[in-house]
C-alpha cells in the first residue's frame, strides 16, 4: 500500500514538473515573440492580446500545479507521520518481546535448579527429563522472542527512514537541500501535532548564518551560496534524519528537534557550530531555542525562538 502511494506521488511529481516546464516554455516563447516584434508593427494590438491570454493561461497552469503539489506534500507528510507512529508501535512491541524473553530465561533458570535436585534420584528421572525438555522449550521461545524483537526494531528503523524520505521529497529548497518555507511550514505543523499526539517534547531552533549579507556584498553571491550550502550541510550533519529543517529566510533556518529537551538541543547546536568550523573555517551561526508549550501555535513557538536568537546576537555584539 505504502509503495503504491510512493509511486503515485512520484508520478504526480513528474507530471507537475512537466506542467511547470510547459508553462515556463509558453512564457518564454511569448516573451521572445514580444521582444522580436516592433512596437508599432501591424497587428501589434492583436499580438498583445494573444500574448496576454497565453500568459494568463500559463499563470492558471502554475496556480493549478501549485494546488496539486500542496496536496502531494500533505499526503507525503501524513504518510510520514503514519510511518513514525508505526515505528513507535514496533519499538514498543520489541520491548515487550524482550521482557517476555527475559522472563522466560529467568523461569528456565529457576526450573533448572529444581531439575538439578532430581538429577540423582532414579524415581524422579522421568520428571527430571520432562522438566529439562520444558526448559529447552522455554529458552527456545525466549530466543524466538528476541529474534522477533530484533526484526521489529529493524522494521521500525526502516519505517523511520522512509518517513524521513517522505518529508525530504515533500518540497526541498534547491540551494540548501532543506525544506522550502511553504512545504516546511506544513512539515513543522505536522511535527507539532505529532509531538502533542504522542506526548513527546519538541524544541524549535531558529538559526541565523552570521555575515551572509557581508559575504555576498564583499565576495559575491557565489561565495554567499557556498556559505549557505556549508551551513545547511552542518545543520543536516548534526541533526537526525527525522528532525525537520526549513530554510525560513535568506539566511535563516528553523529546525524542529523531536524528543529532546532544551539542554540536549543546546548541546546539538554546539556540535553544529563545531561541524561548521570543520567544513567552513571561520564561518559561524547564531541560534535561539524554544520548547513547545501547551497551547502553542507554530507562530508562537517560532516567535520565542526568534526572540531568543535576537537576545543571543545582542549579547554577543557585532
Amino acid at each position: 500500500m505504502a509503495s503504491c502511494a510512493d509511486q503515485v506521488a512520484s508520478d504526480a511529481d513528474r507530471d507537475l514538473a512537466d506542467r511547470d516546464q510547459a508553462a515556463s516554455d509558453r512564457d518564454q516563447a511569448t516573451a521572445d515573440r514580444e521582444r522580436s516584434r516592433p512596437e508599432h508593427a501591424p497587428g501589434a494590438d492583436l499580438d498583445y492580446l494573444r500574448s496576454r491570454r497565453e500568459r494568463d493561461d500559463a499563470g492558471r497552469e502554475r496556480y493549478s500545479t501549485a494546488s496539486v503539489r500542496a496536496g502531494v506534500v500533505a499526503e507525503r507528510l501524513t504518510r510520514a507521520d503514519l510511518r513514525d507512529e508505526i515505528a513507535l508501535l514496533r519499538d514498543a512491541s520489541a520491548d515487550e518481546r524482550d521482557r517476555n524473553a527475559l522472563a522466560g530465561d529467568q523461569a528456565a533458570s529457576i526450573r533448572d535448579g529444581q531439575a538439578a535436585q532430581w538429577a540423582g534420584d532414579e524415581d524422579s528421572r522421568a520428571a527430571f527429563l520432562a522438566l529439562r525438555e520444558q526448559n529447552a522449550a522455554i529458552r527456545e521461545e525466549a530466543r524466538s522472542q528476541r529474534a522477533r524483537a530484533a526484526d521489529d526494531r529493524a522494521a521500525a528503523a526502516a519505517d523511520r527512514q522512509r518517513a524521513a524520505a517522505d518529508r525530504r521529497d515533500a518540497g526541498l529548497d534547491e540551494l540548501s537541500g532543506v525544506f522550502r518555507r511553504g512545504a516546511g511550514e506544513l512539515a513543522l505543523a505536522h511535527e507539532i501535532a505529532r509531538a502533542r499526539r504522542v506526548g513527546r517534547p519538541l524544541v524549535v531552533a531558529m538559526i541565523d548564518i552570521d555575515r551572509l549579507k557581508a559575504v555576498n556584498d564583499d565576495a559575491g553571491h557565489a561565495a554567499g551560496d557556498a556559505l549557505l550550502r556549508g551551513a545547511s550541510r552542518a545543520v543536516l550533519a548534526t541533526l537526525r534524519g527525522y528532525d525537520i529543517t526549513v530554510r525560513w529566510g535568506r539566511d535563516e533556518f528553523v529546525c524542529a528537534l523531536s524528543d529532546v529537551d532544551l539542554a540536549t538541543a543546546s548541546e546539538r547546536l554546539v556540535q553544529m557550530q563545531a561541524t561548521l568550523d570543520e567544513m567552513n573555517p571561520g564561518a559561524s551561526i547564531s541560534s535561539g531555542l524554544a520548547d513547545l508549550r501547551p497551547g502553542d501555535t507554530l507562530e508562537a513557538v517560532i516567535g520565542r525562538a526568534d526572540a531568543a536568537l535576537y537576545e543571543a546576537k545582542s549579547r554577543r555584539g557585532p
